[in-house]
């Protein structure tokens, strides 16, 4: 991960080029680099379970962006849209449920910033997954949830949507 010392504004990062692997939070530019096969393979997994409940037009995987202000430009891994935007444009609006993949490099920036941030701009739902650990937290804006094992993770704002942590981490 780099983060770029000056200050941002998403007037100066919607000048970036398409496709470039940043995201603005707290006015800082941060650049990650490319996520590995694992990160994206739950990513991908995670995609899947959600398509025949909402469709594949409302499952958006990284990098698009999730305008919270001025101040902070976000890619989740992959969201579920309220609704569909226009098809030239990069911002998605909030959606209704974010997901983050945690890596090493990324993990506190997720739980301690995106996540509390997304809750606050009203997102329903944060995802946590992790790897390291084979857990899946789900954050809603008053309570939080840890699933392990085969404690199937259920969601509130997406009827009938579950994840088994121990299907949603075997290996390939």
């Amino acid at each position: 991960m780099t983060t770029m010392s000056a200050t941002f504004t998403r007037r100066e990062y919607d000048l970036l080029p398409e496709g470039f692997p940043a995201q603005l939070i707290q006015g800082s530019l941060v650049r990650d680099p490319a996520p590995t096969y694992g990160h994206q393979r739950l990513a991908g997994r995670v995609r899947d379970a959600l398509v025949p409940l909402v469709g594949s037009d409302f499952v958006v995987m990284s990098p698009t962006d999730v305008v919270l202000d001025d101040s902070n430009v976000f890619q989740p891994d992959v969201v579920v849209l309220r609704e569909l935007p226009p098809l030239e444009q990069s911002d998605v609006g909030i959606p209704l449920v974010a997901f983050e993949v945690l890596s090493p490099s990324s993990e506190k920036r997720d739980r301690d910033v995106k996540r509390v941030m997304l809750l606050e701009a009203g997102v329903e739902e944060v995802w946590l997954l992790d790897p390291r650990t084979q857990a899946i937290e789900v954050w809603w804006p008053d309570a939080m949830r840890r699933f392990t094992g085969r404690d199937a993770a259920a969601s509130r704002a997406i009827p009938a949507f579950r994840l088994v942590p121990a299907r949603l981490f075997v290996a390939p």
